[in-house]
């Protein structure tokens, strides 16, 4: 973990703002939800912390994330996660990652984590955010077009509980910001489960290397830090 050239005082300063002490590698690391082999930079940008993970050549991922308080509670904004590389995609590589930055930020009492889910020719995030768990109610052009038998459904993750409602969404959504409720026992937590439950190739991964229950004690403290650069 590095920070950014000349922000090493600044952004200690937002961090113990923040979370009301001084956070170490692995918290920096926790919040981006770092493997063990990136990189992780970090700084200040508009009044937030602001944390840039990033993976080693051969696997070519980047993602940007801002920690603000907003209301008395503590939200991350992730601003966007980005694998480059062909053979990565598909491959869990981001739900890993966002496995171990689940744990850490509520570990930390963030509240909640926020995006906008793209909806692009090279985004899917419109369809993935959600099956983790994120949420966000429908737009009412959206919900007018809404076929029997999801007439009902008020948010995305309505839509997401069936299969009939997963292909809808996945034809007819679009762009749309969602949110994690990182509240104990919420719908996000439910749905983000079940999810890693359903994908077989990761979910031993996901369990066991950094536990899939959030409020368990002894919860891992996640990817080691490397020397912070004060320069």
């Amino acid at each position: 973990m590095v920070f950014f050239l000349g922000e090493y005082g600044d952004a200690a300063a937002a961090a113990r703002r923040l979370f009301g002490r001084r956070l170490i590698p692995s918290d920096y690391a926790g919040l981006a939800g770092a493997p063990d082999d990136a990189l992780v930079e970090v700084g200040t940008l508009a009044d937030a912390l602001y944390i840039e993970l990033s993976g080693p050549p051969k696997q070519g991922y980047r993602a940007f994330y801002r920690v603000r308080q907003a209301q008395r509670s503590l939200v991350i904004l992730s601003e966007g996660f980005h694998v480059f590389r062909p053979h990565l995609q598909g491959r869990g590589l981001g739900l890993r990652v966002f496995a171990r930055q689940l744990g850490h930020a509520r570990r930390l009492d963030v509240s909640r984590i926020e995006l906008v889910a793209g909806r692009r020719s090279y985004e899917n995030g419109y369809y993935t955010w959600p099956r983790f768990g994120f949420d966000g109610p429908l737009a009412p052009s959206l919900k007018q077009n809404l076929p029997t038998g999801l007439s009902r459904a008020q948010c995305v993750l309505d839509l997401m509980e069936c299969q009939a409602g997963r292909r809808w969404w996945k034809e007819h959504g679009v762009t749309v910001p969602l949110t994690f409720d990182l509240t104990r026992h919420s719908r996000s937590w439910e749905v983000f489960g079940r999810y890693v439950r359903e994908r077989k190739g990761v979910r031993a991964e996901v369990v066991e290397e950094w536990g899939l229950c959030p409020f368990r004690k002894g919860l891992s403290s996640g990817a080691a830090g490397r020397d912070i650069s004060t320069s």
